[in-house]
């Protein structure tokens, strides 16, 4: 059984609808910044170290507090007597 004519329509304002807010929010992500490179690097190795130092910063980050409870009291307790 074929689709009518306006389910076609419907359908084809659907599909639209739903990878046109991927596409556009896309292209802020990789913002040239007025200088027609990604974040203003107009050098690819040194966006391959921002990346590669933020990365490193992040997997040694989660090594040490990934498994951190949000129960536990990052502060813990403040000492007012002077001890």
């Amino acid at each position: 059984m074929a689709m009518q004519m306006p389910e076609v329509k419907k359908t084809i304002a659907a599909a639209t609808a739903g990878f046109m807010p991927a596409i556009l929010s896309s292209t802020a992500a990789v913002a040239t910044e007025g200088t027609n490179e990604w974040f203003g690097v107009d050098d690819g190795r040194l966006l391959a170290v921002l990346f590669f130092v933020h990365l490193s910063v992040l997997t040694i980050w989660l090594g040490q507090y990934g498994d951190a409870s949000e129960e536990d009291d990052f502060f813990g307790e403040i000492d007012y007597t002077g001890n």
